[in-house]
């Protein structure tokens, strides 16, 4: 049997099918907190096939039990400005907006000019005009809509083609590409309207690759952009790399280096604080889609691998975690459910249900951090924490991206976090693919003399709880031998 049907069966047995079973509409008391920096791409505002497949009464309340505190999703320009200057939300827009609203869930709203712009206008991709109809658009949600995003990836649809120029805003001269320029003026624009219209909007932009996002924050971002928007998709890595780690071949692709030598996550956020640092003030930072698709690879040369089930639930905890960490203001996992059925196509298997809306182990993994971490946050002024591996475990990836090899280190992620009360907990992992070993074995140090009665290790991909061994040596807690497997273990310091 497949591992698929057998992961869908204990998901059954464990009682969600009842969930799933209750009417059409019927209400969901989540029993956690909503997590304010954790958030599900949903389809909603899309047509053609996804009016059909994405049921809002249906979803809605799958996404308050999921606890996420955000949802991401989109209205087409061209259907909110029917005729120049005629503004109206869609009825079906509003539906899905007002039933997220009376649940608590915040939103991300993209406003999106599709491929082929606003025709409309005489210049359908015409900055003045999305400005207006963005401003227009802010006053009618305001109150339920909580951010407007500006444009989604417009590197990758009709932006870029309509302006032209490189994917990565690199002219073969070095000079920006004609699109980065284009974009720039239109986010300006737009968020000065945006924020004149209703100034406790969020406004986030830029939305493209690391490259030609560092390129238009260098050419000058308003003030009244809020965060800058990235999707860090890891496609063929484990979720602490990213294909962007610096070598002569990238720096002459790119112009310059947006990350670290091991093209690591963690030091792409730091640039991304630095450079707008140097250009115009600090923004947040808003990840607003990234994911890992459980598809089949029927072919080679494919752009994602293809993870197991339980490596997309796995993955999906380290990368909020880790996202947690470094500060990030919103993390949104792409996507609530598949739109798809084909078991070959990447596009069709990155929902946390899949094309039935059944869970796979994602939704429930995702729905267990949500509660959990909800009363976490990041402690910058955490004691030092000191792992010593009993067998560090390196891997290589037997594919290629872009020309370079994408490592799994093994190393011991550690990240600190307190709670409301003050209460320590130190979120461990092994940063390997999981596979057929068993969880790495090390000797955690805590270099602290803070009172400690208790250590719990809480393991966030199964809920299972346990006491952990620990002996106290003058200012250091020492904890020997501990599982740490490629997956958050929580160890709470009590």
């Amino acid at each position: 049997m497949p591992l698929s049907s057998r992961v869908r069966r204990r998901a059954r047995a464990s009682g969600l099918a009842a969930l799933l079973a209750l009417p059409v509409g019927a209400a969901l008391a989540a029993d956690h907190a909503k997590h304010p920096a954790m958030g599900v791409c949903t389809h909603f505002g899309l047509r053609g096939k996804y009016v059909e497949t994405w049921d809002p009464d249906k979803l809605i309340p799958l996404i308050d039990e999921l606890g996420v505190g955000w949802v991401r999703d989109e209205l087409n320009w061209a259907r909110y400005e029917t005729s120049p200057g005629v503004y109206a939300l869609p009825e079906r827009e509003r539906a899905w907006i007002d039933a997220l609203h009376a649940r608590g869930i915040k939103i991300i709203l993209v406003l999106n000019t599709g491929r082929g712009g606003n025709p409309v206008h005489t210049a359908p991709f015409d900055p003045e005009a999305y400005a207006r109809a963005a401003a227009h658009l802010a006053r009618e949600v305001t109150g339920k809509v909580q951010a407007i995003e500006i444009l989604n990836e417009p590197y990758n649809f009709g932006f870029r083609q309509h302006h032209g120029g490189a994917w990565n805003g690199k002219e073969a001269d070095g000079s920006d590409s004609p699109w980065i320029g284009a974009y720039v003026r239109l986010a300006n624009l737009a968020a000065v309207a945006i924020k004149k219209a209703a100034p406790e909007m969020k406004v986030i932009g830029l939305g493209a690759t690391a490259p030609a996002n560092f390129r238009m924050i260098r050419q000058g971002v308003v003030p009244e952009l809020d965060g800058v928007v990235d999707h860090p998709y890891s496609f063929r890595a484990v979720p602490e790399l990213l294909p962007f780690a610096a070598s002569e071949a990238l720096v002459r692709r790119d112009g310059f280096a947006t990350a670290d030598a091991q093209g690591t996550f963690a030091s792409q956020m730091e640039l991304y604080r630095r450079e707008t640092a140097a250009h115009g003030g600090r923004r947040e930072l808003w990840l607003t889609e990234w994911g890992f698709p459980t598809y089949q690879e029927a072919k080679g040369g494919l752009q994602y691998a293809g993870y197991t089930e339980e490596a997309q639930a796995k993955y999906s905890l380290r990368r909020f975690i880790e996202g947690f960490a470094l500060g990030v203001e919103v993390s949104v996992v792409y996507a609530l459910k598949n739109d798809g059925a084909d078991p070959h196509e990447a596009e069709n298997n990155f929902g946390l249900l899949d094309h039935q809306n059944r869970p796979k182990p994602a939704f429930h993994a995702v729905r267990r951090l949500a509660g959990y971490m909800a009363p976490f946050r990041a402690d910058a002024s955490a004691p030092e924490i000191n792992v010593f591996t009993h067998n560090i475990r390196t891997d290589q990836w037997p594919v290629t991206w872009d020309g370079g090899r994408l490592a799994a280190p093994g190393n011991v992620a550690r990240h600190a976090f307190r709670d409301r009360e003050g209460r320590l907990m130190i979120a461990l992992w092994s940063v390997e693919r999981p596979g057929d070993l068993q969880a790495q074995v090390a000797d955690v140090e805590i270099v602290s003399d803070l009172p400690v009665s208790r250590v719990v290790a809480h393991d966030l991909f199964t809920g299972e709880r346990r006491d952990l061994r620990f002996e106290r040596k003058g200012a250091r807690l020492w904890l020997p031998k501990v599982s740490v497997p490629a997956h958050p273990v929580a160890l709470e310091i009590r």
